[in-house]
Formats: C-alpha cells, structure tokens, sequence
C-alpha cells in the first residue's frame, strides 16, 4: 500500500496571491504617502504665505510711519521675499518670463514680468505622469490716503489661480 507523503512549503499559486496583496497594499501606501506629503508642502506655502503677510503689512505701516504713503505702490513691484531677514533655501531669486519645465519643482520665485510670486509645487502621482502646480501670489494694497486701521489690515498677499504644468 503505497502512503501518501504531505507536501510541505508553498505552491505557486499560494506564492503568487501574497505577491498580488503585497503589490496592491503597496500602491495604496504609495498613494497616501504621496497624498500626505502634497498637503505637507501645501501646508508650508500656507505658513510662508503668512509670514509674508506680516511682513507686507510692517512695510506698508513703517511707510506710513516715516511718512512716506506716496511709496506705498511701490511695495506690489517688490519680491516678497526680500522683506524677509533669511530667505528661504528654496527661494530661485527673481526671473523674466522662465521656462517652467527647467525649473526644478518644490522651489519660490518672483516673476518680474507679472510681478507674481510663485511657488512650484510637486504633485507626485504613481498613476499619471508628474506635473507642476503653479501657485501664484499677488500682492495688494490700500489706496495711498488710507488710513492706519486699514494698512494694518488690507495689504495682503492673495493667491491667483492655480495653473497646471504638464513635467515629462
């Protein structure tokens, strides 16, 4: 009488099904992973962007201050980032008209032409191909006879609408 022997370890389908879960699990992971670090950067350009707030609304006041309103236009010409002691790391400086698509995503400049401020903000996804948003700012002031109570208040640094830019 011949005895049956139990097969012992795995076979290739039972190895292939854990492969298959494993793989799944892990593109749900990378997913969220890239999701959360999109709302990461999104919540540093927020921080940023008040900062920048702040800092406008002490030049716009300091102007009033020294008595110099009629150079309050003058602050929508200027980089933000210049009213700030240490510019950040990430800061490319001030640039003409720049070609998106060489420039490298997660960083600030000043459009000198639009005279906007703009981050470029990474938007990984592991199932399209990487693009770039553009978040623009603009700053904005009061009408020069304004008064105190309004320039602590009204300058402000507003976001434009957001563009897309396609990144092979």
């Amino acid at each position: 009488m011949a005895i049956r022997r139990r097969q012992r370890g795995y076979t290739l389908f039972e190895l292939g099904v854990v492969a298959a879960v494993f793989a799944i699990l892990a593109t749900v992971l990378l997913g969220r992973l890239s999701f959360y670090q999109e709302q990461a950067e999104r919540a540093a350009v927020a921080r940023m962007v008040g900062v920048l707030r702040t800092s406008l609304r002490v030049q716009a006041l300091r102007l009033v201050i020294d008595g110099k309103r009629e150079q309050l236009p003058l602050l929508q010409q200027q980089n933000p980032l210049d009213w700030l002691a240490d510019r950040p790391p990430n800061d490319l400086g001030e640039l003409c008209a720049p070609e998106l698509d060489s420039l490298p995503s997660g960083n600030w400049f000043f459009d000198k032409n639009d005279q906007n401020l703009v981050y470029l903000l990474r938007v990984n996804n592991i199932f399209s191909a990487k693009s770039i948003v553009l978040l623009k700012f603009k700053v904005t002031l009061p009408h020069v006879d304004a008064d105190v109570g309004q320039l602590a208040s009204v300058p402000d640094i507003v976001a434009l609408d957001a563009a897309q830019s396609g990144k092979p």
